[in-house]
């Protein structure tokens, strides 16, 4: 059984990565392809703005459409479910090229945000 503390310090390193708010188009992949909104990314993984609720603990694959980058594609574990809203993933594959091109792109767009 995890303690008060572990719980704690897992809570805290989950958003150790900083995040852009979006929204950024993207598709969900399998037999029927799904559009979906993203939001709040970052290089460990989104929120997915769907209108299919999707269980956490299932690996689903994605596409995000990352501005001056293009198209990415990373396959993701489900988290929590935001009932009506959509739910949060974990990025647990994605190729070097397209992490390479989703962490400067959130670069880039922090420091277009810093010059707000």
């Amino acid at each position: 059984m995890a303690t008060a503390h572990a719980v704690a310090t897992a809570v805290d390193n989950r958003r150790v990565n900083p995040r852009v708010a979006g929204p950024f188009d993207g598709w969900r992949l399998g037999l029927l392809e799904t559009p979906v909104s993203i939001f709040d990314l970052s290089a460990g993984g989104c929120f997915v703005n769907a209108t299919h609720a999707q269980q956490p603990g299932q690996v689903i694959s994605l596409k995000i459409d990352i501005p001056r980058e293009g198209w990415i594609r990373v396959k993701a574990l489900t988290l929590n479910l935001h009932r009506e809203l959509g739910f949060g993933v974990r990025f647990v594959e994605i190729s070097d090229g397209d992490a390479r091109r989703l962490e400067r792109a959130i670069r880039n767009l922090m420091g277009d945000m810093d010059g707000l």
